[in-house]
Formats: structure tokens, C-alpha cells, sequence
């Protein structure tokens, strides 16, 4: 069956390809990384190769692959046909599309005015995190590794 074959396919990902498979493992948003990480500990894979291949995949190609999704598919032009697309819905189509335009519309006001009736809210970035949160972190790990 599909879940045998997924389990032995990251198992062979892991044993033959190493960094590299944990790597797509991790990049692909998919639940089998949750596997890979178990098979990864069963067959003893270095903890700095695991936890590169890791944070590599995840902090920077899975966040990219996803950020690009939502800015695709938030895009005006794909909502407008998204709405458009509302309307061909068999009696409540045609009766849905406008309040939900107008729904639409009003949250965008809302998050591009937001300034304007309350203090704005900046959000950080990856960059932010990449110099600031993964450092921390691996002087934290490298510091609980010396001490053992």
C-alpha cells in the first residue's frame, strides 16, 4: 500500500542519500518529515548533519515555497476569479459573491489602514530571524553538547 511504500522510500532516502534526502524531506511541505526524523535517529545520522539538512530545508526552502504560495494565491488578479467563480454556483452563487467581495474588500482596507486608527503593527522578517534567532540557537546546542 501507498503508506508501506512512503515508509520505505524515506527510509532508503535517508540511509542512501543522507543530508541531501533529509534536505528534500524537509523542504517539501509534507507530513513524512515526522519519518524521516525517526529513521534518521534510528540509523544514527549525525545530530549536525540532521539538524543542518533541517534547518536549511526548513527555515529557508519550505519558507520560501510557501510564502510564494500565499503571495500567489492572495494575488488580486486569482481572488477576482475566485470570486468570479462564486457566481457560476448553482441558486446561491449569485446571491454570495457580493457580500463576500464586499467582505474581501473590507479586510483589505482594514490591514492597508491599519496605521491610521491604531499603532502599526511591523512584522520581522526572515532576515531578522536568520541573524539573530538560528545563532542563538546553535550556541545554545553547541554549548549543551560541551557540557556533556
Amino acid at each position: 500500500d501507498f503508506v508501506t511504500r512512503a515508509k520505505l522510500g524515506v527510509q532508503h532516502m535517508v540511509q542512501k542519500v543522507g543530508f541531501f534526502g533529509i534536505l528534500a524531506c524537509a523542504s517539501i511541505p509534507n507530513p513524512l518529515f515526522d519519518l524521516a526524523g525517526i529513521t534518521c535517529g534510528h540509523f544514527l545520522v549525525p545530530f549536525w548533519t540532521f539538524f543542518g539538512a533541517t534547518l536549511i530545508g526548513k527555515a529557508v526552502i519550505k519558507m520560501h515555497i510557501q510564502k510564494l504560495f500565499v503571495i500567489i494565491t492572495f494575488s488580486k488578479h486569482i481572488v477576482e476569479q475566485m470570486v468570479s467563480l462564486m457566481g457560476s454556483v448553482p441558486k446561491i452563487g449569485p446571491s454570495l459573491q457580493k457580500p463576500f467581495s464586499q467582505y474581501l474588500e473590507a479586510q483589505k482596507n482594514k490591514l492597508h489602514h491599519a496605521g491610521k486608527s491604531g499603532p502599526a503593527v511591523r512584522t520581522i522578517g526572515f532576515s531578522s530571524n536568520l541573524f539573530f534567532f538560528y545563532p542563538y540557537l546553535s550556541i545554545n546546542l553547541c554549548n549543551m553538547a560541551w557540557i556533556r
